[in-house]
């Protein structure tokens, strides 16, 4: 660390791990147009190489040469806050073809979880996961991979908060903000922006937004285009470079084959350019099994459709690959613990009255060898 840095808050900005994994390109357009708008050349703070690829829409930049660069241009701004003001920024029309689908989706519950789905594109350091606490929805991600820093978190954070507002034209009730990173001096901002509590130095990054909010409906759904950037957004995930993580890769791989039907783990396998045995040894050898981890896949895609209230109980047993709805409702039931229709119309009660009841933690299934 830099022992000639002006304060504690541009120290506090160096807290962070070196990370791995990459990030957007047009990241480094947003930031050269957040220096420019602040009257800053973006060729004094960034090379030319990221200079030109921010011009892309396409491709990918590594992520610790993007923090780090987040981090001369705090310095050069003398804004230590930098990232909550850079995720201010930061619109839809940003993302390209994942934008879109953002903006085509029907409601903000069914726009935050593909944020959650397709979070490698952007970005593969840590993975964005939810869950439910209570009458709240959890987005959130942790540091087994590194800490890349307060203010990539802090402009991830402010990003989807940007985001949500944007796609549903009004402020979206917030009930809490945790980062993993020291405390700013200045928090009132933080405050002000998410109108809630705020807490540093906790075990993970994440967002509470209240379970009624989920229903707010968007400005312009279309599922047709939604189809179309999807397919787009589908293809641009499958052709990422192998993040190392095969957990991950796994339940990816089951998504994508999900609509041709129930993916066993040879297809997967192959998928994965891996022999069928090797696949299950090395799941064995990180404690997983391949059934539950192509239930939770499943499960999480299920859900993303059953959002939909445009989509029936047969088409969304159709996406997941059942050429049956009951054999889809009965493999629903056993990884929720309720059966898909309920499951909708609590979601649906939640946006009306704020009171869901947790579900059940599904059971775990053993895989037979």
């Amino acid at each position: 660390m830099p022992d000639d840095l002006p304060s504690p808050e541009f120290r506090r900005l160096h807290a962070r791990d070196a990370v791995q994994g990459m990030v957007p390109q047009t990241f480094l357009r947003v930031l050269a147009e957040h220096l420019q708008r602040h009257g800053v050349e973006p060729a004094s703070v960034m090379p030319a190489e990221a200079l030109r690829s921010g011009q892309q829409h396409l491709g990918r930049y590594p992520a610790e040469a993007y923090c780090q660069l987040l981090l001369r241009a705090a310095e050069r701004l003398n804004d230590p806050l930098l990232g909550l003001h850079l995720g201010q920024s930061i619109q839809p029309a940003h993302l390209g073809a994942l934008g879109y689908v953002l903006l085509a989706c029907e409601n903000l519950g069914a726009a935050l979880m593909r944020i959650q789905r397709y979070h490698r594109l952007l970005h593969d350091i840590n993975p964005i996961q939810h869950h439910i606490e209570g009458d709240s929805m959890v987005l959130q991600w942790g540091v087994a991979r590194g800490k890349p820093g307060a203010l990539f978190d802090e402009t991830g954070i402010a990003a989807i908060v940007q985001f949500a507002r944007a796609l549903c034209g009004r402020m979206l009730p917030v009930r809490a903000v945790d980062f993993v990173n020291p405390p700013p001096s200045q928090t009132q901002p933080f405050i002000d922006h998410f109108g809630c509590p705020v807490r540093w130095g906790q075990p993970v990054t994440r967002l509470v937004i209240p379970l009624a909010s989920l229903q707010t409906p968007l400005h312009q759904p279309d599922p047709v285009l939604l189809g179309l950037m999807e397919e787009q957004v589908e293809a641009a995930l499958a052709h990422l470079p192998d993040s190392g993580d095969l957990i991950e890769l796994t339940r990816r791989v089951v998504r994508q084959l999900a609509r041709h039907g129930v993916p066993e783990l040879e297809q997967v396998a192959a998928e994965l350019r891996l022999s069928p045995r090797v696949f299950y040894r090395r799941l064995a050898e990180r404690g997983q099994q391949f059934r539950q981890l192509r239930d939770v896949a499943l499960r999480e895609l299920a859900e993303l459709h059953l959002v939909d209230e445009r989509l029936t109980l047969a088409d969304v047993s159709e996406l997941l690959g059942y050429t049956e709805q009951s054999a889809f409702s009965r493999a629903f039931k056993r990884w929720s613990g309720e059966a898909p229709l309920s499951w909708r119309q609590r979601h649906r009660q939640v946006g009306v009255s704020g009171t869901p009841v947790t579900p059940p933690a599904p059971a775990a299934t053993p895989d037979p060898a």
